[in-house]
């Protein structure tokens, strides 16, 4: 009886706790892409995002690939930008635009 107690209990701890981390790193990752989406609506018309649900021990990392509001055409080649967050301080910041070819 006292084992099947105890599996129950185990089972229960468990269960909460992969929830409440699931539910943390969603958390994380509305909070990166809000914030880095503010900065990257600055710089591009038009880009994917794409956010690395895990980060570092102290950043959230995302990614933007598309077109430069700054650049002209139809033909004008998609750029890059990188946006680190950082955790403790809550602030988000982005990189100088590169060349996404330079990523091949």
């Amino acid at each position: 009886m006292k084992f099947g107690l105890t599996i129950s209990v185990l089972i229960t701890f468990l269960s909460t706790s992969v929830a409440s981390a699931s539910e943390e790193l969603q958390t994380f990752e509305n909070t990166i892409k809000q914030e880095c989406s503010i900065l990257f609506d600055r710089e591009f018309s038009r880009y994917r995002l794409h956010i690395d649900p895990y980060g570092a021990e102290s950043y959230g990392i995302a990614f933007a690939k598309g077109k430069l509001r700054r650049s002209s055409g139809l033909r004008a080649p998609d750029s890059s930008m990188i946006c680190i967050y950082d955790k403790r301080s809550r602030r988000a910041e982005i990189s100088q635009s590169f060349d996404s070819e330079r990523l091949n």
